[in-house]
């Protein structure tokens, strides 16, 4: 046994360092194993070693940016053209993807290629989308329960109708419904990272009741609290956001015969007047600034700036 010990303490110093490898993502979801970490008993040593991108992932939003002119040849408009993409610095700590299983019981979403910590735009597109449901709903004077949980049907569950609100048209062909497919297309965001910047930083939680959460016993002050340490994207890191309008989809439904015709007004103006370009910016600032995005928010977690 003590000669195991020795082992894993050997294999843990001079190969499991995160150092020692490029891609974060791979140093944390394959290489860990369960039993490295509980011999070595050194888990906040080892996630305190994650702290520097490496450098050949600096300025990594240029190959996002790749990626959105690549669209617009395809008929995807940059809804933050003057700007090229929306960027907002992080006012707080990020943790997206806390709670997926792994071997350190808390786990960070990073990209599986190039290691790098990002935001999922499914993740962009839901907290967006709950602004503008929450602007219809008061738009519309939604305030009793009922009236709350029928909208989401009507939002998400039913097609594009003839019987609907300018309101909630604007919101079906924005983000879609279950039979048809938005018109904005959101990228995943990662951060803008400068040579050397530190973009990680360790936080911890301290469950009081683990029997409570985890065997269903009752919550009691006799546990001994279980301080778990996981990792974060620091607060100052700035990310870059890129939303997409499809137009080249747009003209199509304006020549389809059988696309509602109240639904094709509202295409018009959303290809004339564009104003909701504004909204949807205006969307996104305010889902991000006052909501936040990713695991513990209503803690104060993942809010921009």
């Amino acid at each position: 046994m003590k000669k195991y010990k020795e082992l894993i303490d050997y294999l843990y110093r001079n190969s499991l360092r995160p150092s020692n490898y490029e891609n974060i993502f791979l140093v944390l979801m394959k290489l860990i194993k369960k039993d490295i970490i509980e011999q070595t008993k050194n888990k906040k040593d080892f996630l305190q070693t994650f702290n520097k991108i490496p450098k050949v992932l600096v300025n990594f939003c240029q190959r996002v940016n790749k990626q959105r002119q690549s669209l617009e040849k395809y008929g995807y408009k940059n809804l933050f053209e003057m700007e090229g993409c929306l960027k907002l610095k992080t006012a707080s700590r990020l943790i997206v993807g806390l709670g997926s299983g792994h071997v350190l019981e808390t786990s960070l979403t990073l990209h599986h290629i190039f290691g790098i910590p990002y935001i999922p735009a499914s993740a962009l597109k839901g907290v967006v989308r709950m602004v503008s449901f929450w602007e219809i709903a008061e738009k519309e004077n939604k305030k009793t329960d009922e009236d709350i949980e029928n909208l989401p049907k009507q939002l998400y569950d039913s097609e594009i109708s003839s019987s609907d609100s300018k309101d909630i048209l604007k919101h079906k062909l924005l983000f879609g419904t279950q039979g048809f497919k938005g018109l904005l297309v959101f990228l995943d965001a990662f951060p803008e990272i400068q040579d050397n910047q530190d973009i990680f930083e360790l936080d911890v939680m301290t469950p009081h009741y683990s029997n409570y959460y985890t065997k269903e016993g009752p919550p009691g002050d006799w546990e001994n609290p279980t301080p778990i340490t996981f990792l974060t994207v620091k607060k100052g890191v700035t990310f870059c956001f890129y939303v997409l309008f499809d137009e080249y989809r747009t003209k199509f439904l304006l020549n389809d015969k059988d696309f509602p015709q109240e639904a094709k007004n509202v295409l018009n103006e959303l290809l004339q007047n564009q104003n909701f370009k504004k909204d949807v910016k205006r969307w996104l600032n305010k889902a991000l600034k006052e909501f936040g995005v990713g695991a513990k928010t209503r803690l104060g977690y993942g809010i921009f700036k």
